[in-house]
Protein backbone atom coordinates (compact mmCIF):
# COMPACT_ATOMS: atom_id res chain seq x y z
CA UNK A 1 0.00 0.00 0.00
CA UNK A 2 1.14 3.27 -0.90
CA UNK A 3 1.78 6.03 1.88
CA UNK A 4 0.86 9.46 1.38
CA UNK A 5 3.57 12.24 1.16
CA UNK A 6 3.99 14.53 3.50
CA UNK A 7 4.16 18.09 2.68
CA UNK A 8 8.30 18.67 3.60
CA UNK A 9 8.93 15.09 0.99
CA UNK A 10 6.72 17.54 -1.41
CA UNK A 11 8.53 20.51 -1.09
CA UNK A 12 11.70 18.58 -1.27
CA UNK A 13 10.28 17.08 -5.01
CA UNK A 14 9.56 20.29 -6.26
CA UNK A 15 12.67 22.09 -5.34
CA UNK A 16 14.09 19.47 -6.72
CA UNK A 17 12.81 20.25 -10.11
CA UNK A 18 12.68 23.76 -9.85
CA UNK A 19 16.30 23.11 -9.51
CA UNK A 20 17.06 21.14 -12.35
CA UNK A 21 14.81 23.75 -14.31
CA UNK A 22 16.83 26.70 -13.15
CA UNK A 23 19.75 24.14 -14.31
CA UNK A 24 18.24 23.70 -18.07
CA UNK A 25 17.17 27.33 -18.52
CA UNK A 26 19.06 29.54 -16.31
CA UNK A 27 17.70 31.92 -14.60
CA UNK A 28 17.77 34.86 -16.95
CA UNK A 29 14.22 36.18 -17.92
CA UNK A 30 13.71 35.23 -22.06
CA UNK A 31 10.31 37.39 -22.20
CA UNK A 32 10.65 40.86 -22.69
CA UNK A 33 8.52 44.05 -23.45
CA UNK A 34 9.43 46.67 -25.85
CA UNK A 35 10.55 49.82 -23.70
CA UNK A 36 7.19 52.22 -23.22
CA UNK A 37 5.06 49.76 -24.75
CA UNK A 38 2.36 49.81 -22.16
CA UNK A 39 2.73 53.48 -22.01
CA UNK A 40 1.90 54.31 -25.85
CA UNK A 41 -0.99 51.26 -25.74
CA UNK A 42 -3.78 53.47 -24.98
CA UNK A 43 -3.15 55.77 -27.62
CA UNK A 44 -2.04 53.13 -30.28
CA UNK A 45 -5.56 51.46 -29.55
CA UNK A 46 -7.50 54.73 -29.51
CA UNK A 47 -6.18 55.30 -33.05
CA UNK A 48 -7.06 52.06 -34.21
CA UNK A 49 -11.00 52.09 -33.35
CA UNK A 50 -13.07 53.63 -36.00
CA UNK A 51 -14.16 57.51 -35.23
CA UNK A 52 -17.55 57.20 -35.65
CA UNK A 53 -20.21 54.96 -34.29
CA UNK A 54 -21.20 51.97 -36.22
CA UNK A 55 -24.75 52.82 -37.79
CA UNK A 56 -27.64 49.82 -36.70
CA UNK A 57 -28.36 47.66 -39.65
CA UNK A 58 -31.88 47.98 -40.91
CA UNK A 59 -33.26 44.01 -42.17
CA UNK A 60 -34.28 44.57 -45.54
CA UNK A 61 -37.85 44.33 -46.85
CA UNK A 62 -36.84 40.65 -49.03
CA UNK A 63 -36.39 39.04 -45.87
CA UNK A 64 -39.45 39.82 -44.32
CA UNK A 65 -41.42 38.72 -47.83
CA UNK A 66 -39.04 35.16 -47.58
CA UNK A 67 -40.33 34.90 -43.61
CA UNK A 68 -43.71 35.69 -44.54
CA UNK A 69 -43.86 33.40 -47.62
CA UNK A 70 -42.77 30.28 -45.20
CA UNK A 71 -45.46 31.39 -42.93
CA UNK A 72 -48.07 31.07 -45.62
CA UNK A 73 -46.67 27.75 -47.22
CA UNK A 74 -46.91 25.88 -43.75
CA UNK A 75 -50.28 27.34 -43.16
CA UNK A 76 -51.27 26.33 -46.83
CA UNK A 77 -50.17 23.03 -46.09
CA UNK A 78 -51.44 22.24 -42.60
CA UNK A 79 -55.23 23.51 -43.92
CA UNK A 80 -54.36 21.21 -46.98
CA UNK A 81 -53.79 18.05 -44.97
CA UNK A 82 -56.89 19.50 -42.33
CA UNK A 83 -59.62 19.27 -44.57
CA UNK A 84 -58.23 16.42 -46.50
CA UNK A 85 -60.93 13.53 -46.57
CA UNK A 86 -59.86 10.62 -44.67
CA UNK A 87 -58.80 6.91 -45.41
CA UNK A 88 -62.08 5.74 -43.57
CA UNK A 89 -64.31 7.66 -45.63
CA UNK A 90 -63.44 5.53 -48.77
CA UNK A 91 -62.87 2.25 -46.72
CA UNK A 92 -66.29 0.78 -48.64
CA UNK A 93 -65.50 1.50 -52.05
CA UNK A 94 -61.86 0.23 -51.78
CA UNK A 95 -62.99 -3.44 -50.51
CA UNK A 96 -65.75 -3.52 -53.00
CA UNK A 97 -62.68 -3.46 -55.83
CA UNK A 98 -60.61 -5.84 -53.63
CA UNK A 99 -63.19 -8.48 -53.25
CA UNK A 100 -64.36 -8.42 -56.95
CA UNK A 101 -62.23 -10.73 -58.72
CA UNK A 102 -62.13 -8.87 -62.08
CA UNK A 103 -59.40 -6.83 -60.60
CA UNK A 104 -57.16 -10.05 -59.87
CA UNK A 105 -58.53 -11.61 -63.31
CA UNK A 106 -56.98 -7.69 -64.55
CA UNK A 107 -53.29 -8.18 -63.11
CA UNK A 108 -52.94 -11.50 -64.32
CA UNK A 109 -53.81 -11.44 -67.50
CA UNK A 110 -51.54 -7.93 -67.15
CA UNK A 111 -48.41 -10.05 -65.89
CA UNK A 112 -49.18 -12.98 -68.74
CA UNK A 113 -49.90 -15.10 -65.71
CA UNK A 114 -52.02 -18.36 -66.61
CA UNK A 115 -52.83 -20.73 -63.77
CA UNK A 116 -50.54 -23.00 -63.65
CA UNK A 117 -48.29 -20.74 -62.38
CA UNK A 118 -50.38 -19.49 -60.14
CA UNK A 119 -50.99 -22.85 -58.51
CA UNK A 120 -47.08 -23.35 -58.48
CA UNK A 121 -46.59 -20.11 -56.32
CA UNK A 122 -49.41 -20.74 -54.38
CA UNK A 123 -47.57 -24.21 -53.47
CA UNK A 124 -44.37 -22.91 -52.89
CA UNK A 125 -45.68 -21.00 -49.92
Amino acid sequence: MRQKSTQSERETIMTEEELYIQEKAGTENHFRVPEGYFEQFADRMARQLPADKPKARLVPLRTWFYAAACVAAVVVMGLTFHFQPSVADDVPAVMASVTDNTFMEEAADYAMIDNMEIYACLSDN
